[in-house]
């Protein structure tokens, strides 16, 4: 009888382990960033990612969002690690209420330009935690439920500018991507848009300052908030106002310091770990029971 136990906790054992390595692994030191492009640029995407914009996020309400696809939209965002998303700060406040979204209330959409219908490439993913700035910035992180699939061409990260001077005496042109409102109704855009425009000069700290290339859009659109401002294929800000990006450069720092290499959090290091636990206590067990 006392085997018939043995063998049944031994099988526990083994369940548990191979629920651990159903885990995916996540690494949290900053030196492995570069190998999920987190704070790097990616030399082989050229100038074409400007074009379909495949780090866009489209950051939505849940309980919304179950009424028809794309009722939930709130803003934008992007894609800057296998499961990292940025966004302004201001997205996720409820005004209402004067707090935060809470992770299980929101979903990010990716690898689509529409915004409405649910095209071949795009998916859906599920946060699993929010990091909210200190005061003196103002970028928020959305961590998703699971790494996006290098593999897919359709989404792919974006860079995080590293590199200040070289961006300053690059002379490819800026991009901005986003959904929004178009026209006196304000209608909601269907279509992503891209639009090229030009540096301009700034008065607040930590913001970058734009010029259209053609100033009637800025009148003809209302662009969301947290869309991205984009050179050479690096992340340089995120519309705050409709002028005005928050800076992403001041902000590499504390987002490096919360994401590491930028993976799913779900570390199967804990599991490793209550593995370990687990085991050493079924061991404990058996021997008192084979003592007894």
């Amino acid at each position: 009888m006392q085997l018939n136990e043995h063998l049944k906790k031994v099988m526990k054992i083994l369940i548990f382990a191979f629920l651990c390595t159903e885990m995916q692994t996540t690494f949290t030191h900053r030196e492995l960033t570069k190998q999920h492009s987190i704070g790097t640029s990616n030399p082989t995407t050229g100038g074409k990612q400007h074009s379909r914009a495949p780090y866009q996020a489209s950051i939505r309400l849940l309980e919304q969002e179950m009424d028809y696809f794309g009722k939930g939209h709130i803003c934008s965002g992007a894609l800057v690690g296998p499961s990292v998303v940025l966004t302004v700060a201001q997205c996720l406040h409820k005004s209402d209420s004067d707090s935060s979204y809470h992770p299980a209330e929101l979903r990010v959409v990716l690898g689509s330009r529409q915004r409405f219908a649910p095209t071949t490439h795009a998916q859906v993913y599920g946060v699993t935690h929010v990091y909210l700035p200190p005061k003196q910035l103002s970028i928020a992180i959305l961590m998703l439920d699971q790494d996006v699939p290098a593999h897919q061409a359709a989404i792919q990260p974006i860079a995080l500018p590293v590199d200040a001077q070289v961006l300053d005496g690059d002379a490819a042109p800026l991009h901005i991507s986003s959904w929004g409102q178009a026209g006196e109704d304000g209608h909601e855009l269907h279509e992503m848009l891209t639009l090229r425009v030009k540096e301009s000069s700034c008065q607040q700290p930590q913001q970058l300052c734009v010029l259209y290339d053609n100033q009637a859009m800025l009148a003809a659109y209302e662009l969301d908030a947290g869309a991205p401002l984009t050179k050479s294929n690096q992340l340089l800000g995120l519309r705050s106002e409709s002028t005005a990006f928050v800076d992403v450069a001041s902000h590499v720092e504390w987002i490096q310091a919360q994401t590491g290499n930028g993976c799913n959090q779900n570390s199967s290091i804990y599991g490793i770990l209550g593995l370990i636990v687990f085991t050493i206590y079924v061991l404990s067990c058996s021997r008192k029971s084979f003592i007894s």
